[in-house]
C-alpha cells in the first residue's frame, strides 16, 4: 500500500512538472516566435486547387500558432513593416491579425525580412523564426545575416503555373509633349513563361480606347511594342492606362502613365539696344515663355529657371553677369552667344578664361563658306534623316578667329574650310556654351535666314532637358524629385471622388523632394494640386520586380543563409504535412499520469476495504 502511494503521488507531480522539464528544440520549448508571411504581389499566384499562394501562407501560420500555449508570444511580419508588426502578441491576438494581412504592393528582400526579425527579438533565449514565401529570387541577393540564437523554419510555397505577361516600361523618344500632335509610345513587355505567347494589348487615353493590338511574344524575353495615338486638342493633361487583356494575369497586367502638353520652356536672350526680330520670332513658338532683358535690366535671380539663355550681340560682359553666367553653366545650364565686331574682347576673354572657353583673336572680313558641320552633335538631334554631302551650309562675310585654350572642350559644329569655327560647342562643367564666331547681321552672314538657325536654337534649349518621367514606382517611402514646387508650397495628391492626402516637402541640397511616404493605396492615375489651383498629372505604378517568376528552391536557400541552422517543413499542396502537435503528446501523457494515479489510488482504497472484511 505504502509502494502504490508513492508511485501514484510521484505520477500526480509528474504530470505537474512535466512542462518544466525535458525540453528539446521543439515549437513549443521557444517562448518567443516569429512569422513572416510574405503578401507580395507574386503571392496571387495560385495552386492547382486555384488557392492563392498567401491563403496558405496564412493557413499554416495559425495552424502552428494554435497549438502554441497561452504563454508564448507571437510576432506577424509581412512585407508592409506596420506598426502592428512591430510587437509581440498572444497567440489569439497574433491569429487576429494574420487574417487581416492582404496583398501588398511592398517587396522586400529576405535579408530585410531577417534583419527586422532580429531588431524585434530581444532574447538570448532559444526561439523561432518561421518563413512562409515563395521565395522569389531578386536581381542581386547577399548573404543574410542571422541571429545566432534563431532557429529558421523554411516553408516553401509554389504555384503551378508560372507564366506571366508583364508590361515593364513605357517612354517617348524625344522630351517634349504637345497638343494635337501624333504620339509614338514605345512599350516594353515581358513574357517570364516557357512558352510563346499572343496577347492583346489595350490602350487607353483619358479613359477612351485608343488603339489596340494583337502582339506575340516569344517564351522568356522582351520585346518592344510602339503605340501611336493622337494627343487631345482641347485639353492638355494626358492620362494613360497601358492593358494586357489576359484573365490569367493576376498583376502587372496594368501600366499608369501620364503627363502634360502644357509644358514651357523658359528662355531669356539679353541684348545690348535692340532685341532681334529673328530670335523673338524664333521664340514666338508656345513651347516657350520668352524673357528678353536689356544689359541693364537683367533680373539675375531668375536666371537660374532658364533652359538656354542667348547673350546677343552685347558689347562686353559686366563681372557680376559674368560671375552669375559661370555658376549657371556649372550647375547645367546652356548659353549661346553671338558674337560681333565692337565687342570688348577684354571682357569677353576674362569671361572665356573663367569657363574655359577659347580666346576671341581677330575681326576676320572676307567671304568665307561654310564647309564642315558636325551632324553627330547634339544640337542637331533629330534634324538630318541622313548626312547629306550636298547640302547648303551658310555663308559668312565677317567672323572671330579664336586661339586655343588649352583647358577648353571644343566640339566641332560648323567650321569653315581653313578650320576656323563659325559654331562651336564648348563643355563646363554640366553645363554647355554655343559660341557664333559673328552676329545676326545679314551683312555679316545669312545664318538667321538659312534652314539650320531655327534646329540650332531650338535644339540648344532642349538639349540638356530629360524626358520626363511618365510615372513613378510605389516603395515603402516614395520619394521624388519635383522641380516645379517650391519648399512653402502647399500640395495634395487626390484621386477624384476616392483619395486625398497631403505629402511633405523636402528642401535637400538645393532639390526639392515630394515625400508621400507609404501613402499611396494603390497604382492609378492621380493629382498633384499645389496651393489649392495648379493641377498636374502623376502616375504610380507597383514595382515590377514580381513579374519576373524565378524563384530560389530547397538547394539554392541554405546558401543565402550564414547561420545553417535551418529545417525546410514537409508540405503536400502548399499545406504543411507535418502534425505539430508536441501540446498535444504532452498533454496526452499528462493525462496518463494522472489517471494512473487515479486508478492506484482507487486500488489502495480496494485493498483496504478488503483487509478491513
Amino acid at each position: 500500500i505504502l509502494f502504490n502511494r508513492i508511485l501514484a503521488i510521484s505520477l500526480i507531480i509528474l504530470a505537474f512538472a512535466l512542462p518544466y522539464i525535458n525540453r528539446s528544440n521543439s515549437v513549443n520549448n521557444s517562448k518567443k516566435i516569429g512569422f513572416y508571411i510574405d503578401n507580395s504581389f507574386s503571392m496571387m499566384r495560385t495552386d492547382s486547387e486555384k488557392k492563392q499562394l498567401i491563403e496558405h501562407a496564412k493557413s499554416n501560420t495559425k495552424q502552428i500558432i494554435n497549438e502554441l500555449n497561452d504563454d508564448h508570444q507571437v510576432l506577424i511580419i509581412t512585407n508592409d513593416f506596420q506598426k502592428i508588426h512591430q510587437k509581440w502578441y498572444s497567440p489569439d491576438e497574433a491569429i487576429e491579425i494574420i487574417n487581416t494581412i492582404k496583398i501588398s504592393k511592398n517587396t522586400e528582400t529576405l535579408e530585410t525580412i531577417i534583419n527586422r526579425y532580429n531588431n524585434a527579438i530581444d532574447t538570448l533565449e532559444f526561439n523561432m523564426l518561421y518563413l512562409f514565401s515563395d521565395f522569389q529570387r531578386p536581381s542581386d541577393t547577399q548573404n543574410i545575416i542571422n541571429n545566432q540564437y534563431t532557429n529558421l523554419k523554411i516553408g516553401i510555397l509554389s504555384a503551378d503555373d508560372n507564366k506571366n505577361i508583364s508590361i515593364d516600361s513605357c517612354y517617348f523618344s524625344t522630351p517634349i509633349r504637345k497638343k494635337n500632335e501624333i504620339e509614338n509610345l514605345r512599350v516594353s513587355i515581358s513574357n517570364h513563361g516557357l512558352n510563346n505567347e499572343t496577347i492583346k494589348g489595350k490602350l487607353t487615353i483619358n479613359n477612351q480606347q485608343t488603339s489596340i493590338h494583337n502582339i506575340d511574344i516569344p517564351a522568356n524575353s522582351t520585346i518592344a511594342k510602339d503605340f501611336h495615338y493622337l494627343n487631345p486638342a482641347n485639353i492638355d493633361t494626358v492620362k494613360g492606362i497601358l492593358e494586357i487583356e489576359d484573365n490569367s494575369l493576376e498583376f502587372d497586367n496594368k501600366l499608369y502613365f501620364s503627363y502634360s502638353t502644357d509644358q514651357k520652356l523658359e528662355v531669356s536672350v539679353i541684348y545690348q539696344d535692340n532685341l532681334s526680330l529673328y530670335l523673338s520670332n524664333v521664340f514666338s513658338d508656345s513651347l516657350f515663355k520668352f524673357y528678353p532683358y536689356s544689359i541693364n535690366q537683367i533680373d539675375y535671380e531668375k536666371l537660374y529657371d532658364f533652359k538656354l539663355i542667348i547673350i546677343d550681340q552685347v558689347n562686353e560682359i559686366p563681372h557680376g553677369l559674368a560671375k552669375r553666367l559661370e555658376d549657371y553653366v556649372h550647375h547645367g545650364g546652356n548659353i549661346f552667344i553671338f558674337l560681333n565686331k565692337n565687342i570688348n574682347t577684354i571682357s569677353y576673354n576674362d569671361f572665356f578664361n573663367d569657363i574655359n572657353v577659347d580666346r576671341v583673336e581677330k575681326w576676320q572680313i572676307g567671304e568665307h563658306q561654310v564647309e564642315y558641320i558636325n551632324y553627330k552633335n547634339m544640337i542637331f538631334r533629330n534634324v538630318f534623316k541622313q548626312e547629306n554631302k550636298n547640302i547648303n551650309l551658310p555663308t559668312v562675310n565677317a567672323y572671330f578667329s579664336m586661339v586655343k585654350n588649352k583647358k577648353s572642350q571644343m566640339r566641332k559644329i560648323l567650321n569653315f574650310l581653313n578650320d576656323d569655327a563659325f559654331i562651336s560647342e564648348y563643355l563646363y562643367e554640366k553645363g554647355r556654351i554655343f559660341i557664333c564666331n559673328s552676329d545676326l547681321n545679314t551683312e555679316n552672314n545669312n545664318f538667321a535666314n538659312h534652314a539650320l538657325f531655327i534646329p540650332c536654337l531650338y535644339n540648344a534649349a532642349l538639349i540638356n532637358l530629360n524626358n520626363k518621367k511618365l510615372y513613378h514606382t510605389i516603395k515603402n517611402e516614395t520619394i521624388i524629385e519635383d522641380l516645379s514646387i517650391n519648399k512653402n508650397d502647399l500640395i495634395n495628391l487626390k484621386k477624384e471622388g476616392s483619395f486625398d492626402m497631403t505629402p511633405s516637402i523636402i528642401n535637400s541640397h538645393q532639390r526639392i523632394l515630394v515625400n508621400f511616404q507609404d501613402k499611396i493605396p494603390y497604382a492609378d492615375n492621380y493629382n498633384l494640386v499645389t496651393n489649392q489651383t495648379n493641377k498636374s498629372p502623376i502616375s504610380f505604378n507597383y514595382n515590377r520586380s514580381e513579374s519576373t517568376l524565378i524563384f530560389f528552391n530547397k538547394h539554392q536557400i541554405p546558401s543565402i543563409f550564414d547561420n545553417q541552422n535551418i529545417e525546410f517543413l514537409q508540405t503536400n499542396k502548399n499545406i504543411i504535412t507535418k502534425k505539430y502537435q508536441e501540446n498535444q503528446n504532452r498533454k496526452k501523457l499528462e493525462y496518463f499520469f494522472i489517471i494512473s494515479a487515479i486508478i492506484l489510488l482507487i486500488i489502495e482504497l480496494i485493498l483496504l476495504r478488503i483487509w478491513k472484511m
